[in-house]
């Protein structure tokens, strides 16, 4: 949970503060201050997150892979299978993000084009992402976000896909440090976050 704070004040310059950004990575919303002039709290609760730890392969070029964020899980507003399904179960604007890792370790001249989407009830929802690896071994993260408001029952996956126009390689990577003590990084995360302005 995370906690922003803007103060108000009771000059007319300032009494209505429009949109105000909660936070790096976090939407415009808007806020005002408190009658008083007191401080308006911005609360961000986490209902969500989520890792694999497991690298994640197509079966082919041209073929559509769903992407798993690891062990199935339920919390209060979400519920994430272990194939990547999550369907939400409690109504509210929420923020998603996804960061994955794409990575090519096959050697040769083969170029990895894999392209990446999220999609709510089936259907693709913003842009695709798109990344491009040419070299003998390279890892390169990406992010996927989203701000939406989401209805009890509907579900989110997100997909990746080795593009026809590139050749068959290419996929998601964990990493396992060497040096003791490390965490593992994963090859796929999924965060879930919903916001409140609060008025002490």
């Amino acid at each position: 949970m995370a906690d922003f704070k803007i103060l108000g004040g009771t000059d007319p310059a300032i009494q209505s503060l429009g949109v105000m950004t909660q936070g790096l990575g976090y939407p415009l919303r808007d806020v005002e201050p408190s009658a008083s002039g007191g401080a308006v709290n911005v609360i961000v609760e986490r209902m969500l997150d989520a890792n694999s730890f497991v690298d994640q392969t197509p079966t082919g070029i041209g073929v559509a892979t769903q992407i798993s964020f690891g062990d199935a899980q339920t919390e209060t507003a979400f519920d994430l299978e272990a194939d990547g399904t999550l369907t939400c179960l409690v109504a509210d604007e929420y923020v998603w993000r996804a960061k994955l890792v794409v990575g090519k370790d096959s050697g040769g001249l083969a170029v990895a084009q894999i392209y990446i989407r999220t999609l709510l009830n089936g259907v693709q929802v913003g842009p695709s992402s798109q990344v491009i690896i040419d070299s003998n071994r390279a890892e390169i993260p990406v992010d996927l976000e989203g701000t939406a408001f989401i209805d009890a029952g509907d579900v989110i996956t997100f997909e990746f896909i080795r593009d026809t126009d590139g050749d068959d390689d290419g996929e998601l990577r964990a990493g396992v440090p060497d040096v003791a003590g490390w965490a593992s990084a994963p090859s796929a995360r999924l965060t879930i976050d919903r916001y409140l302005a609060v008025q002490p």
